[in-house]
């Protein structure tokens, strides 16, 4: 009886194998196994090991990285002048993430000429662990085992995701279609810089998950991104995203202030968080988390070209940050908050949240 059951068992999984396995594989809704020849299907990819796999597969290719989370999908990398750079931004992306891509890049023998990293609340706020049970945010293990690698790609063979990613692609329209989504993947990292803002002011509100919380590991994590590029001589840029201004309000209630403040003291970086003509001007955005083309601009100017605008500087947007002048900026931020009667620092969606909410 022991041995029929076995031999059962054995007949079910290669039945199992040789039909489900390659059905997966075809699926492929986040195209892990389409990594060359990514099609949008309407389920998000994981970026992380798309991008990743192109960049460590064409190691001459670029000289030059944008890290960061989906918002900087939209700032045109072509027009950073002083290098060939990619977009590695992905969804929420954290510098955890960014350090271990790096440390993946160099591994490899890939030593980049500039790093260009934005930061947010996504980098303060978000785990990076949460991302391990997200198929569409799961980091690859480059320098893992096989076994490490093996586990990885099981996790694609999940039958309850398959099934419900196969209804996101039955409902994926005509209309969505993009004929240039893998040459941007694969060319630049960039989101489509084409599609013009159209905010829905009906129910906005701010972009905010019940899994946000402050890590002050985030600024540790950013300290080795620094040291790691200073080790290799790697000429490091930082700024900060224009979040916003719905979204930016939950934040500095919850920290984000701490941050910005204490980041001065990590490395040097451009603000453009704040409320100002830019974050409050609801035009500027697709939603309250990313912002458009033209304001990836703006930061380019500011960043690359030396292009500031007074009015702007003295609501904080530009403004190069240090050590000297961080508590300028504290303040500048801080008076905005009052000035709109908003708090800050009361942690009431994060340590100070009940148990009823």
């Amino acid at each position: 009886m022991l041995k029929k059951f076995i031999i059962k068992c054995i007949a079910f999984a290669l039945i199992l194998g040789i039909i489900f396995v390659p059905f997966a594989v075809i699926i492929d809704p986040f195209n892990v196994f389409h990594v060359s020849a990514p099609r949008n299907n309407g389920v998000e990819p994981n970026k992380n090991y798309m991008k990743m796999h192109n960049v460590l597969t064409h190691p001459d290719k670029y000289d030059s990285f944008l890290f960061g989370s989906s918002r900087v999908g939209f700032i045109d990398v072509e027009k950073m002048n002083d290098g060939v750079y990619y977009d590695m931004m992905y969804s929420e992306g954290t510098p955890a993430e960014h350090l271990e891509n790096l440390e993946d890049m160099i591994s490899r023998g890939i030593i980049p000429k500039n790093v260009t990293m934005g930061l947010d609340d996504i980098s303060y706020f978000v785990d990076p662990g949460f991302h391990v049970n997200q198929l569409y945010r799961l980091p690859f293990p480059w320098r893992g085992t096989l076994s490490d690698k093996t586990g990885f790609y099981l996790k694609y063979f999940d039958l309850i995701t398959l099934s419900q990613s196969i209804e996101v692609m039955r409902e994926h329209e005509e209309k969505d279609y993009d004929p240039d989504y893998q040459m941007r993947l694969l060319e630049t990292g960039t989101e489509n810089l084409d599609i013009p803002p159209a905010f829905d002011y009906e129910g906005a509100k701010a972009w905010w998950s019940d899994y946000y919380y402050p890590r002050e590991q985030a600024l540790d994590e950013i300290r080795q991104i620094v040291e790691l590029c200073d080790e290799y001589d790697i000429n490091l840029r930082v700024f900060t995203n224009p979040v916003h201004a719905l979204t930016y309000a939950k934040d500095i209630d919850n920290g984000y202030l701490v941050f910005l403040e204490e980041l001065a003291e990590v490395t040097p970086y451009w603000n453009f968080s704040g409320f100002n003509d830019v974050t409050l001007d609801y035009s500027n955005y697709y939603e309250t988390s990313h912002y458009c083309p033209a304001v990836g601009d703006m930061m380019i100017d500011v960043i690359y070209n030396g292009k500031t605008d007074d009015r702007l500087l003295e609501e904080g947007f530009g403004v190069y940050v240090t050590p000297d002048n961080v508590s300028e900026l504290i303040e500048t931020l801080e008076g905005q908050a009052i000035n709109y009667d908003l708090p800050v620092n009361t942690y009431s969606d994060t340590i100070n949240r009940t148990e009823e909410e």
